[in-house]
């Protein structure tokens, strides 16, 4: 009798679960993809909670019925055996794997962490959603196990065999106080789901307009050989202010003007892509790779600008030191009680290595200090496909961030975010003007050896007044009075 039960144990565990997980699992996917989008993920969750709550309760509910009449230590184990190793198999893989889904071990460890549920393991981790492969067994095995605690409790068997039973118990607490214990740590290297984003698409700003009008008749007229543009998000403004103005109307206007970031734009120069690109200053990294590839880059700066740090508006704190920002960012100052705000943990936020404002918060804030390692997330594709990126800056109520003044305030305007002062000085367009707000710095247009005569001339005409009114007239500080 009892290797009849152990025997059907396992004929269910390891047969009739999966089975019906996978038939579960196929309805869920099937309603949700006829809905589509969220409405679909809506019903697919939904309809997944209801399949799950009441197909495996009352499974497990009449099995344990037929086939279970007594209880002793072995069947206890027989159902617990299997919560155990999902659970091993799920902080293995995230100690493995450094916390991260996105990591080649978590996702073959959820694979085939159970041999049953391959199929179901594959679509998930496919779908980007490893972490559901392990947490889809612990519910289904979970509820099964319900069902027959409801049975057994019924026929009045539910005793627990005292001291192995203890053990038992123990080891699924262990192992699960340690997964919660790794997805709080987690959550202090990756991007809550929860917290919601700040920046908007720069499409949004190119095709609809937003760019500035000349002040009175063009001073500068190019026949041909246009110059080749490029820049950073933050100044593309700029740039297709004069496109539109001196370039002629063009089949394809990316053969002449593009709008990447600082990264892909000093990248583009240096492989002479384009000729010339406006942009911060670049980064140790970026003239290092210049240097060996033999080329020069010349820096001409066309307006000033303020670098930013940006909070929530309910935040009570309105004003920090160097000394304070340098101490969030090196990670000994972690909470903003320390600044007389909430006892809220510090969620600070770091930009792309290479990047404009990354170059500039290593260059006037941190200067030697070593950062703390950054925010990360995830962007999920296909299996193996996910590809882990510093977190940009998302609007918590407990969040720090920064950027570019002209970027947070105009182009990605946020009523429900302010800009800090730094020392008491606010990031205003007079502080600018003046130098007295401590992060003020230049921007420039970059160009290589290879500069051509028109790319100069555009370069000149940026100094020229007609130039320089449109700097400010777009929002900007201009590098001089006129």
């Amino acid at each position: 009798m009892f290797k009849k039960i152990l025997t059907n144990i396992y004929v269910v565990l390891f047969v009739y679960i999966p089975l019906i997980a996978h038939i579960v699992c196929s309805l869920c996917f099937i309603f949700g993809g006829i809905a589509g989008g969220k409405v679909g993920m809506k019903i697919f969750v939904v309809s997944m909670f209801i399949f799950s709550l009441t197909i495996f309760i009352f499974f497990g509910y009449f099995w344990a019925k037929k086939f279970i009449n007594k209880i002793n230590f072995a069947t206890y184990f027989a159902l617990f055996a299997f919560l155990i190793y999902t659970l091993i198999c799920l902080n293995l893989a995230f100690i493995i794997s450094g916390w991260s889904y996105s990591d080649k071990y978590f996702e073959m460890i959820a694979l085939f962490s159970n041999v049953t549920f391959i199929p179901i393991n594959f679509l998930f981790i496919f779908s980007g959603k490893p972490l559901y492969v392990f947490l889809l067994q612990i519910v289904f095995y979970g509820l099964f196990g319900s069902g027959i605690a409801l049975a057994l409790l019924q026929k009045e068997l539910l005793r627990p065999v005292k001291k192995p039973m203890v053990i038992l118990i123990s080891i699924v607490l262990i192992l699960t106080l340690s997964f919660v214990t790794q997805l709080l740590l987690r959550n202090s290297h990756f991007l809550p789901y929860s917290v919601t984003k700040f920046e908007k698409f720069i499409e949004n700003n190119k095709n609809n307009n937003h760019t500035a009008t000349l002040r009175g008749d063009l001073t500068l007229k190019l026949e041909n050989n246009f110059p080749k543009l490029d820049g950073a998000t933050a100044l593309c403004l700029v740039f297709l202010s004069v496109y539109e103005a001196m370039y002629p109307k063009m089949q394809n206007q990316y053969d002449y003007a593009r709008c990447s970031s600082t990264p892909q734009a000093y990248n583009n120069l240096i492989n002479g892509n384009v000729e010339l690109i406006f942009v911060a200053a670049p980064s140790n990294a970026q003239l290092q790779i210049a240097k060996e590839k033999g080329v020069e880059l010349t820096l001409t700066p066309i307006g000033k600008e303020a670098f930013v740090f940006l909070a929530n508006r309910q935040n009570p704190i309105n004003s920090l030191s160097i000394e304070n920002i340098r101490g969030i960012y090196s990670g000994k100052i972690k909470n903003w009680r320390e600044f007389g705000g909430e006892n809220r943990k510090i969620l600070a936020f770091q930009r792309n290595e290479n990047s404009g404002s990354q170059t500039a918060m290593q260059k006037y804030v941190m200067k030697d200090t070593p950062f703390i390692s950054p925010i990360q997330e995830e962007f999920h594709g296909s299996m193996g496909g996910m590809i882990e990126g510093t977190a940009n800056y998302r609007n918590a109520p407990n969040a720090i961030g920064y950027s570019f003044r002209y970027y947070a305030t105009v182009m990605n305007s946020n009523e429900n975010i302010k800009l800090l002062s730094i020392e008491g000085i606010e990031p205003t367009v007079e502080n600018i003007k003046n130098n007295t707000y401590p992060f003020t710095a230049e921007f420039y247009i970059v160009n290589t050896q290879n500069i051509s005569q028109n790319g100069q001339k555009l370069i000149d005409w940026f100094l020229s007044e007609q130039g320089q009114a449109l700097i400010e007239d777009i929002g900007y500080v201009p590098i001089r009075e006129f």
